[in-house]
């Protein structure tokens, strides 16, 4: 039997395939990556600042080496002006108060459909146990998808955007703007690859934005925790004894994560009888500032479900073989494995700052 475009390749490792067999025999995924995001100098992350975002954009504003040219709030994991205030506090946290912009966005999805809030897993703002403070940092006047194009044709050929969120804000960017796509390095987004057919959150949020971006022509790389599903394989997992080495840290930003976190970490392990807490988010972060801590890629024809009454959002690798239609080629660069200990080394430093 093989499987059609509803089947998700995860589920081929998942069922002990060889890469090398599926590869074989799958249209559209191909064993040759599309090019790398190498040597990266200017991002802007796009986010929906709940706890994992917050540590991703931690990451991304402490590499010494990237510049953060700008912070777009997009529609995710909370209510939208929560989401402002979380982003002010973190770039605040991060000692970037008053450098790196802050960018409201799209307060919703493009079609404005409803979806649920992820509190179940963020807290009720967002960022877990933490009170978040004011701070003097307002949010920048220039709308996020201005920000995203003015950017991008400033340094062609220079800037990633790293999206931890639902895909609004870049997709509508690209709508406005369609050269966007040819100036960009490249966007890295976190998507959902699971063995059951069913969305991940982010592209459930705004499917039809995650469609406009996976046809956009963009050079696109997407990291997905799904693929591992906690497991101790996971790269992106964060076992208690790593919550242990960051609370004996004993700096604001450790003190920040376990108080953000420690939901996280409770859900996952009884609710996802996962082996700690995934991370999503922070990896996608980490594969941009250190792209060798990704050590293995795919590359596949992705496509999203736009009118699935229960699989709306669902992301669909590949193609189907039956329905007649031409293979499409590769469009996204999917990481299939990355260096847990070179991950976790890496949170485990910007954390220490002081």
């Amino acid at each position: 039997m093989r499987f059609n475009r509803r089947h998700f390749l995860a589920s081929a490792f998942a069922a002990g395939f060889a890469p090398a067999a599926r590869a074989a025999v799958e249209p559209g995924v191909s064993p040759v990556p599309l090019p790398r995001l190498l040597d990266n100098h200017r991002v802007i992350v796009d986010t929906d600042p709940g706890n994992d975002d917050a540590v991703a954009l931690l990451m991304a504003l402490s590499a010494p080496h990237m510049t953060v040219e700008a912070v777009t709030v997009t529609p995710g994991n909370i209510r939208y002006e929560q989401e402002l205030k979380n982003a002010l506090y973190v770039v605040d946290l991060a000692g970037k108060g008053g450098t790196v912009p802050v960018h409201a966005g799209v307060p919703h999805p493009i079609l404005n459909h409803p979806y649920p809030s992820a509190s179940f897993i963020h807290g009720r703002d967002g960022l877990g146990g933490v009170s978040v403070p004011e701070v003097r940092q307002k949010i920048d006047p220039e709308h996020a998808c201005d920000a995203m194009r003015r950017i991008a044709h400033a340094h062609p050929g220079e800037v990633v955007i790293l999206a931890l969120g639902g895909l609004t804000n870049v997709a509508t960017a690209l709508l406005r703007d369609p050269s966007m796509a040819k100036v960009l390095k490249g966007i890295v987004f976190v998507g959902g690859a699971d063995a059951r057919p069913t969305p991940g959150f982010n592209a459930m949020v705004d499917p039809e934005a995650a469609s406009v971006v996976l046809d956009s022509g963009a050079p696109l790389v997407m990291f997905s925790g799904h693929m591992f599903d906690g497991t101790l394989a996971d790269p992106s997992l964060l076992r208690r004894e790593d919550y242990d080495r960051i609370a004996k840290l004993d700096t604001p930003r450790s003190r920040f994560f376990m108080e953000s976190n420690r939901l996280r970490l409770t859900f996952e392990m009884e609710a996802r009888n996962a082996a700690g807490s995934v991370n999503a988010d922070p990896m996608a972060a980490a594969i941009v500032i250190d792209p060798s801590i990704a050590t293995a890629w795919r590359a596949v024809a992705l496509k999203i479900e736009l009118a699935g009454t229960l699989t709306r959002g669902t992301m669909l690798y590949g193609d189907n073989r039956y329905n007649g239609q031409p293979t499409p080629p590769p469009n996204v660069n999917l990481c299939m494995d990355a260096s847990g200990k070179a991950f976790r080394d890496l949170l485990f430093r910007t954390l220490a700052v002081a």
